[in-house]
């Protein structure tokens, strides 16, 4: 299961240390969030990520992000990945509340790219996989954490879990 992790919206102290540190960790796909960013700013962002690392970097922006399911029903192109969102209430943003039926989008999200997005967190996981996402993308329950390159940890090893066969 892909994992995502998407930067904070606004500066947040030693920001680069936590994003270099969660690269060193494993981080496949950092997204870029920066709405309030000029061009130049968001280039002066990437510039303190170590090169070698820039391969891994989009802009949150890039991707389709649809937040029902009747959104996604009408947009039938071709895309990498799309974001749905809110699963769940959101970690990083007050009242920004699901109004998604579990059951449903397992019926309705089968078979396509899409990433969960809004509240996820290590107790979602699971839930995220058994209803057939193909990854999550994480923002609040990193940079609302106080060990941020700990809770990457967690959070990629629980992704990285293969379903069990018996």
């Amino acid at each position: 299961m892909k994992l995502i992790v998407i930067s904070s919206p606004t500066s947040i102290p030693n920001e680069h240390e936590k994003i270099n540190s969660l690269f060193e960790e494993g981080m496949e796909q950092f997204q870029i969030h920066k709405p309030n960013f000029s061009k130049e700013e968001i280039k002066q962002f990437v510039q303190q990520i170590p090169f070698k690392y820039h391969n891994r970097i989009a802009l949150h922006s890039d991707f389709p992000k649809f937040h029902s399911l009747k959104e996604l029903e009408e947009h039938k192109e071709k895309y990498e990945y799309a974001f749905l969102s809110p699963i769940f209430n959101s970690i990083s943003k007050v009242g920004y509340k699901s109004k998604f039926d579990l059951i449903e989008l397992k019926e309705k999200i089968a078979n396509k790219n899409i990433i969960a997005l809004g509240g996820i967190d290590e107790d979602k996981i699971e839930t995220c996989r058994s209803i057939g996402f193909a990854g999550v993308a994480v923002l609040g329950a990193i940079w609302n954490n106080n060990s941020s390159v700990e809770k990457f940890k967690r959070l990629k090893t629980l992704c990285q879990k293969k379903d069990l066969v018996f």
